[in-house]
């Protein structure tokens, strides 16, 4: 293998950065007392005497049975104190019945008892004492989780996050409220301990500048867009609307250069089929490729009634293209089968429920219901826009509000046909920090930290084997050197749907193998359009750490590594202004270094509210389906061509220089459809298989499955400043202590659990995962925000039990690093604040640019 030189391997820190703040304090999180750490050290210390005692009472006893056959009152009293000496229990005696069974004990024997008496009775009386204190922090704890609501941001996130309990929370019978406090719990230690940005639960900010805790908020694009669909299937309101077919493209095209014939299967044609689908809040559209077969003959009849333009057509062309007695059922056919969609009518940056309100105010009273409730929707928008005040019912306003769009929407969603589609996401709300954020990298130690991190990444950055297969379908079919003109029909015929598709299989297994010893293929060349490597960390800083001498611990935890090209921050470009989005514009640019154009590909603007945010950094590339904006090229206007001397594939603008279509949404480009996930894999083609950070998936399960496995720290170097990889318990869940409703008291069930946690070397804070019982990875049902757990706390304990579903096999429990008293950030009242850093890295390295000759260090 070469060995690169130390210049590859230096990692350059882009700008812009980010922070992301917990929207409570650390606090917030329900804490036992000081007092219950040191009753649960005292019955521990207790429970080991007793163990270590309890065989030779147990003999004692043992061996005192036989010689008290004429004793038969005693007899009993002994026997009944061997069955308590294996509870650990008193043996029940009074004074006097201790003083007879003395006599009949040599003096070794009766100190034995004497013992055991004592330690039992220390024993009883710290569990009565730790009964109380854990009732303590019972209260205590309800009593923190109640304050919370005190603060008007969490408590208007909350009305977003779940307006029904915002609504119905405060039962008073004691079933419900135990579980109105167990979603409490689980909401409040979310934006207390989790960095997740959802409305204020979780704020952002740019590290050195003062913020002043503004928010972007807005309808969510799936409610107007749910809307759009309903206004298209009225005959009233549907020729308001621009329509588009959907995209057909041949099924095959002969190889390059072969002179044969057209073959039968050259006939069949493929059709790109939108699929809307609204899960855990969030939209999706899925584009499905597959046979057109008579669908093909409507949407090339529409195609032909399009405008040049921008290819879509109006309502009454598409129905005298479609003809028939009845057109307009034979329009809605179109509809229902994806040849023909609506045209959002707005564009990127655009207020959608703006735009729909003005496109149907001339609609009259004969129109359907949507046009009336687009108006009320305007009213409720602005009651949940109205500002968070503290002590005024706003919270309860606002969960009315989103009930109330919740249900307009799902209504709009049955009138446009979609019976399963459920829009749960009705209100988008990112909101600023109030605080000054420390700049991260001004720290000399942090900066220090990231460049030897970068250094350890780079080797494990490699080329996809995604992109060779890439490379592999193109030259089969325009041979090598070749050029295609039609780059949708080519990424179409790549992501066509069949039963299996082993080479794409195939390249997903190399891969997954390629993470742990890519080897020479870190450094495999790329096209002129394709960004070199980069990546965003995501950590934290540690303030205090000490190791298990005292010393200086950690000072970073490495979290999760990101695509560097920007996704991760631009959906708070709006939010943290024009300097942030200039910056992150110059990044996203540098990205792409040996392109001359660059444009943005982003997917599902038109549906999702957090891709449309994401979107607007640069011109837009667009694909079927997608908002315009000023500047957009569709991608039925680039070419794609294969350099047969590095063997890489080059995307090239109309005027035939590189063109860059860089992915800035949010969204993972591995749930893509397949043939968008070559478009994002031939302008990013690198995986980031460096096992350098904490959260890696899928995750599999040990071996040996029945066994609490537990996964120790790991430190950059070894060193033990820079954690990659917080220690870790899998613990499957039939061997977990959980309180069972009905069984033993908070103090029994505590005791349990720190016992547990003692014999398995656990910290007191933790953060649970569930795993699916079925084995590695994760399902929809087990993806979730991890829930931040103390395991000497019957709250946190009672949560927990209740948490895990039906199909959990296991509890991943990893360390809470930082713990809630490490956090650096402080806010304005002193209190401790949990924090999130976004740092992108980029590498500088020779690259070939868009003439073929050496860039060095341009970066």
């Amino acid at each position: 293998m070469t060995t690169p030189s130390a210049d590859r391997l230096r990692a350059r820190s882009g700008v812009p950065e980010l922070t992301r703040v917990a929207g409570l304090p650390a606090a917030c999180c329900p804490l036992p007392g000081a007092r219950t750490a040191e009753l649960l050290d005292r019955h521990a210390e207790l429970s080991g005497a007793l163990e270590e005692l309890r065989p030779q009472v147990e003999d004692v006893l043992y061996a005192l049975v036989p010689l008290l056959d004429d004793a038969r009152e005693l007899r009993r009293a002994v026997l009944a104190a061997r069955r308590a000496a294996h509870r650990a229990a008193p043996p029940g005696w009074d004074e006097q019945t201790g003083a007879r069974v003395g006599e009949y004990a040599d003096q070794e024997a009766r100190a034995t008892l004497r013992r055991w008496q004592e330690l039992t009775a220390a024993a009883q009386a710290v569990a009565a004492e730790l009964d109380k204190e854990v009732a303590r922090d019972r209260a205590a704890a309800e009593e923190t989780l109640t304050a919370a609501l005190e603060d008007p941001g969490f408590a208007h996130s909350l009305a977003l996050a779940t307006p029904d309990w915002v609504r119905y929370g405060s039962a008073r019978r004691t079933r419900k409220r135990q579980r109105a406090m167990r979603t409490l719990y689980s909401y409040t230690v979310r934006a207390a301990a989790k960095t997740s940005p959802f409305a204020r639960l979780t704020t952002v900010g740019a590290p050195g500048r003062d913020h002043c805790g503004e928010a972007v908020q807005q309808v969510s694009a799936t409610v107007a867009f749910t809307a759009l669909h309903a206004l298209a299937r009225s005959p009233y309101t549907a020729p308001l609307l621009r329509y588009r077919p959907a995209a057909v493209r041949p099924a095959a095209v002969r190889p390059a250069g072969s002179g044969e014939e057209a073959a039968e299967e050259d006939v069949r044609e493929l059709m790109l089929h939108p699929e809307y689908v609204a899960t855990g809040g969030v939209t999706w559209r899925i584009d499905h490729v597959g046979e057109a077969g008579p669908a093909a003959h409507w949407a090339r009849r529409l195609a032909d009634c399009c405008d040049e333009d921008d290819g879509t057509l109006r309502h009454e062309a598409a129905l005298r293209a479609l003809g028939g007695t009845d057109p307009f059922r034979r329009f809605l056919r179109m509809l229902d089968s994806g040849v023909l969609a609506p045209v959002a009518p707005w564009r990127r940056g655009e207020d959608p429920v703006s735009v729909l309100l003005g496109l149907t105010a001339g609609a009259g009273s004969d129109g359907p219901a949507v046009v009336g409730q687009l108006r009320e929707l305007a009213a409720e928008q602005a009651r949940m826009a109205r500002p968070a005040r503290a002590g005024d019912d706003g919270p309860r306003r606002r969960a009315e509000a989103v009930t109330r769009v919740r249900e307009l929407a799902r209504d709009w969603a049955r009138e446009a046909g979609w019976d399963r589609f459920e829009p749960t996401e009705v209100w988008y709300e990112d909101a600023v920090t109030d605080l000054r954020l420390p700049p991260v990298l001004e720290d000399e130690d942090t900066a220090a930290d990231l460049r030897r991190l970068g250094a350890e990444i780079r080797p494990r950055l490699f080329r996809s084997h995604l992109y060779d297969e890439l490379v592999r379908r193109f030259v089969a079919t325009y041979g090598k050197g070749g050029s295609c003109t039609d780059v949708l029909g080519f990424a179409m015929r790549c992501g066509a749907e069949t039963d299996r598709d082993p080479e794409l299989e195939r390249a997903a297994q190399l891969d997954l193998a390629a993470r742990e010893d890519p080897g020479e293929r870190a450094w495999l060349p790329v096209g002129p359009s394709s960004a070199p490597p980069a990546a965003a960390v995501l950590f934290q800083r540690i303030e205090g750490g000490r190791d298990e001498r005292g010393e200086g611990g950690p000072r970073m935890v490495v979290n999760q590594f990101n695509p560097g090209t920007g996704g991760l921050l631009t959906r708070f470009k709006g939010l943290l202004g024009g300097g942030f989005a200039d910056a992150l514009r110059t990044h996203v640019r540098r990205c792409w270094p040996h392109a001359v154009h660059h444009h943005e590909m982003v997917l599902w603007t038109e549906c999702s509210t957090a891709q449309a945010q994401s979107s607007g950094v640069l011109p837009p590339l667009t694909v079927p389906g997608e908002l315009d904006a000023p500047g957009a090229l569709p991608l039925s206007a680039t070419r794609l061509v294969h350099d047969p001397r590095q063997d890489t594939l080059t995307l090239l603008a109309p005027d035939g220089q590189p063109l860059a279509a860089a992915y800035t949404g949010l969204v993972p480009t591995h749930l893509f459809p397949k043939f968008a996930r070559f478009l994002a894999v031939l302008a990013d083609p690198w995986v980031n298989g460096s096992p350098l950070s904490d959260y890696r998936m899928p995750f599999q399960l040990p071996r040996e499955p029945e066994r609490v496995v537990a996964l120790g720290r790991r430190t950059l170097g070894g060193e033990g400043r820079v954690v990659t990889r917080r220690a870790s318990w899998i613990v499957p869940v039939h061997r977990l202590p959980l309180p069972v409703a009905g069984s033993g008291s908070d103090a029994e069930a505590v005791a349990a659990a720190d016992a547990f946690r003692r014999a398995h070397g656990m910290p007191r804070e933790v953060f649970a995962y569930l795993l699916p019982a079925a084995g590695g990875g994760m399902s929809p049902d087990h993806d979730r925000k991890p829930l931040w757990i103390r395991l000497d706390s019957a709250v946190s304990l009672d949560v927990l039990a209740h948490w895990i579903t039906p199909s959990t096999g296991h509890v991943r429990l990893v360390e809470a690093l930082p713990a809630h008293d490490q956090h650096p950030q402080r806010d304005r009242d002193g209190e401790r604040r949990a924090t999130e850093h976004a740092v992108l890295l980029h590498w500088a390295g020779t690259e070939a640019g868009p003439s073929g000759t050496d860039r060095e260090g341009e970066r």
